[in-house]
């Protein structure tokens, strides 16, 4: 099944290999690679390089290494949160934005909202309208929605809805982003209400099969987000900045524009 690895980078050959035959469906989720004996007779490589290489495909969610009598490396499928971490860690030096974060949600959402109000059965706007109640109760105990992974869902079950992998992946990953967002801003009980409001709003279009009111409504709820948290952003750097220059030091200072 596989071939010698070279000399050059031999672990990053071995991960590529098995990489492919597994996204080739050479080898499907639930399924045992080959022996370790066999592994690095077919690799030509030790046992040192190729438990690396292994190691690496587990870190990566491509495998699962069970220990122990008749265990060994087993094909799995690869998670949700595994592929957001892997996209979390490339954007941490790409020093996105709230406003990329609210651009991918104007693009998106708006299309969610209608396909929604088009295709919602009764069942699918009670999962929703259970959501919105629980993101009520939350704001009930404690004034607050922040980081509440359910607000989350509010949007994620949406995309869910669509059955469209790519769109539930990319929902979820930029919304958990905004909650990150969020928690760092710390926007207050008026904000929450006004989410609230907002989503009431979008439910109401998509329970009246209104798309063209539902595709408004949330675009403006996410126009309207992105705004509140911006004027927060903008209060804590110049919060931040004011304290800097009061105390005089150098080395944090930030340009106020």
């Amino acid at each position: 099944m596989f071939k010698a690895a070279k000399k050059d980078r031999i672990s990053t050959q071995i991960i590529n290999q098995i990489r492919e035959a597994i996204l080739q469906g050479e080898i499907t989720p639930g399924q045992s690679l080959p022996p370790e004996k066999e592994l690095v007779a077919q690799f030509g490589v030790s046992k040192h390089t190729l438990r690396e290489a292994l190691r690496t495909l587990e870190g990566m969610g491509l495998i699962s290494i069970r220990r122990g009598a008749g265990g060994g490396p087993v094909v799995t499928e690869v998670e949700m949160e595994t592929t957001k971490d892997f996209m979390a860690s490339f954007l941490h030096f790409q020093n996105v934005s709230l406003h990329d974060l609210s651009e991918v949600r104007k693009i998106i959402e708006p299309y969610l909202a209608r396909h929604a109000a088009e295709t919602f059965t009764e069942a699918d706007k009670q999962d929703l309208l259970r959501l919105h109640e629980k993101c009520q109760e939350i704001h009930r105990r404690d004034q607050s929605l922040i980081g509440a992974q359910v607000e989350i869902e509010f949007h994620v079950l949406l995309a869910r809805k669509t059955g469209n992998p790519v769109l539930i992946l990319i929902l979820d990953f930029v919304n958990s982003l905004l909650a990150k967002t969020k928690k760092q801003f710390g926007p207050d009980n008026q904000f929450a209400e006004h989410v609230l409001e907002d989503h009431q709003k979008i439910i109401d279009a998509i329970i009246q099969k209104d798309p063209d009111a539902a595709s408004t409504i949330m675009l403006r709820h996410i126009v309207a987000v992105e705004e509140e948290l911006y004027q927060l952003e903008v209060s804590q750097h110049y919060e931040k900045g004011r304290t800097v220059l009061e105390s005089g030091s150098e080395n944090d200072k930030i340009h106020l524009e």
